[in-house]
């Protein structure tokens, strides 16, 4: 028995004094770095994962190499591991450190210009690659400019002590050729003066050979969208004159023959019929061959095909050509392969918001059909929350060929702010703010907005709450409540009356779908008017019982919108119907019913110009025993926000407000500084009409200075584009003026116009 024992713990010893042994002689008892002149030691023991204490194995030893010289600083990097003393040693050769670029012979441009150019840097380290194409790079730079035959040599010369190097960069710039003349040679069916024309390369500009290429491909594409289904490209020749300053270019073109479209077939279409690709389809029987027009209509179908989720589709045209006819036949091939289904939906970057408030607004789930529209839909709808930076989408491909992941990286950036400021409206006058927003509350998209604005004209503060998802469904709740104090201008007379509002509002509106939403309200507020001007009474005198007022009422919106960023639209639309009820029996002393209807239009025209429309008519009407309606909830026009170039509530309609109004706006707006494919800031045309009128019987849609005519303004504005709102700043000049009044209004405000 206690031999057995003793075999047993000399058999545990012997096997942990092996394995002490084994580890002991791979301890790394020191790392040593051999070769180093400029590069900081410390700068490759960051990256390696061997230190002083842990096992050397080869494969970690290896592993640290490809880190090294992923720093891109050597050359070459070699390791080996004394296992006498555990010594760890990597032996590696530095790249020449760059102390100086040098450029001579250089005129045309300066030093610094050709520095920035070059992708070598002073204080970095060498790279042949880098070299090579720094050298093409510069070549490139001064052939655009017109020199052609610049010519660079390269000296670089290495202080082997240093291992430093200074690179001499000797630049022959020869002589700036320009064009004196270009010739087409084959041009039958149209004049050449058309042909050239369409060239970016003309005389006595500098030959760009960039511009030169896209020359070549703009006359092929003019041939074939006006028939010439054959054209041929021959050859290019140049001639310089005796000095090589001039180059005289000569192109040698085949025109062929020039085709119509005869018969267009469709095959292999189950998904679609041959009459949805028809409407999509931009051509017809008849007319000349456009291969313009044929790309456009294959986008289409393939577009048409993705939104039903067969991103598979593979969209071939076949051209029959009859020559003797000149008729070409066009046979749309479809082969629609299999649909692809949605896999797991995954969402990454969130740093303050739950996962959910993205997730909801993603109208993909696992197991749909992958359609591109509710792809893209999915992306406005993440940015409309309006507290999110920036959306990176990806379509990841699976194991499974008709299975794909979705993948949406998310910054949701900075959804709190206070702001305070000072600005000024024309309405309004000096005005300040202080503003508490939060668009994202306890991360959960709750918005929160605490505001107050003071100034020579009006004292509001004002507090919101919304819930977007309210109970965890596709409905929002909004609480408001608010304290407003105006001064109002009556006519002439600036500051005539206060006007002074305080209530509470609560709406709810579930959203039928992407684009149809509903909206509904109670509204309790209390309504004084005082510091009534004595020079007024008469004009106001039947208001006089409707000066102070509880009004509450009841409203409806119905809203349709497509629009693609609410906060700035490209394209879409968005049609809006309200209609409030102000009655006794919901708690006020009031009665009336208000209707307005408003429908917008943006539509997207070429680079990023946006024209948009606008029109909203509204109706004002009192009922029962009420015989007016009250003065502050009369329609008014003119100011920042309907029709600029006019004063607000004084210059349009009459002077204490009407009850039939109508605004229409026209919009172009276009990009002056842009980031990641957004405006930032915008320049706006626009052009204004509007009227307000008491009744029906007195509308006149004449244009005129009258109180029963239509005015029109137009002007321009600069808008800078805020995560919530655009701040605008605006110059309108009135065409309907009455003598007197002022013609051009400066302007400023936050907020869309519509």
């Amino acid at each position: 028995m206690n031999f057995r024992l003793l075999l047993v713990f000399f058999i545990l010893f012997f096997t942990v004094y092996l394995h002490a042994n084994d580890t002991n002689s791979n301890l790394i008892v020191k790392v040593c770095i051999k070769g180093l002149c400029n590069v900081k030691e410390r700068e490759i023991l960051s990256v390696m994962h061997l230190k002083k204490g842990k096992y050397y194995s080869v494969d970690d030893a290896r592993e640290d190499v490809r880190s090294i010289t992923g720093l891109e600083f050597f050359d070459d990097v070699e390791f080996s591991y004394d296992e006498s003393n555990g010594t760890l040693i990597f032996v590696v050769k530095e790249k020449p450190y760059i102390e100086r670029i040098v450029f001579k012979g250089n005129s045309m441009f300066s030093s610094s210009k050709l520095k920035d150019t070059s992708l070598l840097k002073e204080k970095d380290y060498y790279s042949v690659l880098k070299l090579e194409e720094t050298k093409q790079k510069i070549i490139n730079l001064y052939k655009d400019a017109g020199y052609v035959d610049c010519q660079i040599e390269v000296y670089p010369t290495i202080d082997k002590d240093t291992n430093s190097m200074t690179i001499t960069f000797i630049i022959t710039e020869n002589n700036r050729i320009t064009i004196s003349g270009i010739d087409i040679k084959g041009v039958v069916s149209f004049k050449k003066k058309k042909i050239l024309s369409i060239l970016k390369t003309k005389a006595k500009k500098v030959f760009r050979e960039q511009f030169f290429k896209a020359d070549l491909e703009a006359i092929q594409a003019f041939y074939k969208d006006n028939g010439f289904v054959d054209y041929e490209f021959i050859s290019f020749s140049s001639m310089y004159n005796e000095s090589r300053t001039k180059i005289f270019i000569t192109l040698n073109i085949k025109e062929g023959k020039r085709y119509k479209i005869g018969f267009v077939t469709y095959e292999g279409n189950l998904v679609l019929n041959e009459s949805k690709l028809k409407k999509m389809t931009k051509f017809k029987k008849g007319q000349i061959f456009n291969q313009r027009k044929i790309i456009e209509t294959i986008r289409n179908i393939t577009s048409a095909y993705y939104d039903n989720g067969y991103l598979y589709v593979d969209i071939n045209p076949k051209f029959n050509k009859t020559e003797n006819a000149n008729i070409v036949d066009i046979n749309i091939a479809i082969v629609e392969n299999s649909l692809v289904y949605v896999g797991n939906v995954y969402i990454d970057g969130l740093v303050s918001t739950k996962e959910n408030v993205i997730r909801r607004e993603i109208i993909l789930n696992p197991a749909d059909v992958l359609a591109i529209t509710k792809f893209r839909k999915s992306v406005e709808k993440i940015y409309n929350l309006g507290f999110i930076e920036t959306v990176e989408p990806q379509i990841l491909p699976t194991a499974v060929y008709d299975v794909f992941d979705l993948f949406f990286s998310v910054n949701d950036g900075r959804p709190g702010s206070i702001t305070a400021g000072v600005g000024y409206s024309s309405i309004d006058k000096l005005i300040g703010s202080i503003r508490l927003q939060h668009l994202n509350l306890f991360g959960l998209g709750q918005k929160l907005n605490l505001s107050t604005e003071f100034g020579s004209k009006k004292c509001n503060f004002e507090v919101d709450w919304t819930e977007p998802w309210i109970f965890n469904r596709n409905v929002s709740l909004i609480l408001t409540v608010f304290d407003i104090e105006r001064k109002r201008d009556y006519g002439i007379i600036a500051n005539a009356y206060n006007e002074h509002r305080k209530g509470l509002s609560a709406k709810i509106g579930p959203r039928i779908s992407d684009s149809v939403g509903l909206l509904f309200g109670y509204v309790f507020e209390h309504v004084q008017l005082c510091n009534i001007d004595n020079r007024i009474e008469d004009g106001i005198k039947n208001d006089f019982d409707l000066l102070k007022n509880k009004t509450a009422s009841i409203f409806g919106n119905f809203i349709y919108d497509t629009r693609d960023y609410i906060f700035d639209a490209s394209r879409g639309t968005r049609q809006l119907v309200n209609l409030q009820v102000a009655s006794t029996f919901l708690g006020g002393n009031i009665k009336f019913i208000k209707g307005i209807t408003k429908s917008t239009w943006f539509l997207h025209t070429f680079w990023n110009f946006v024209l948009s429309f606008n029109i909203e008519l509204g109706m004002l009407a009192s009922y029962s025993d009420q015989k007016q309606t009250p003065l502050y909830e009369r329609f008014y026009i003119g100011g920042d926000s309907s029709v600029r170039g006019y004063k607000y509530r004084t210059e349009i309609g009459p002077v204490n407000g009407g009850q039939v109004k109508s605004v229409a706006n026209i919009e172009y707006k276009f990009p002056i500084v842009s980031d990641k494919g957004k405006s930032i800031l915008q320049g706006v045309l626009f052009y204004d009409i509007g009227g307000v009128w008491q009744n029906f019987k007195n509308i006149n849609l004449s244009f005129g200075s009258k109180e029963e005519n239509l005015h029109s303004g137009v002007g321009f504005e600069i808008r800078l584009i805020t995560p919530v709102m655009p701040i605008r700043f605006g110059w309108g000049y009135g065409l309907n003026h009455k003598r007197g009044e002022q013609l051009l209004h400066f302007y400023f405000n936050i907020g869309n116009v519509f």
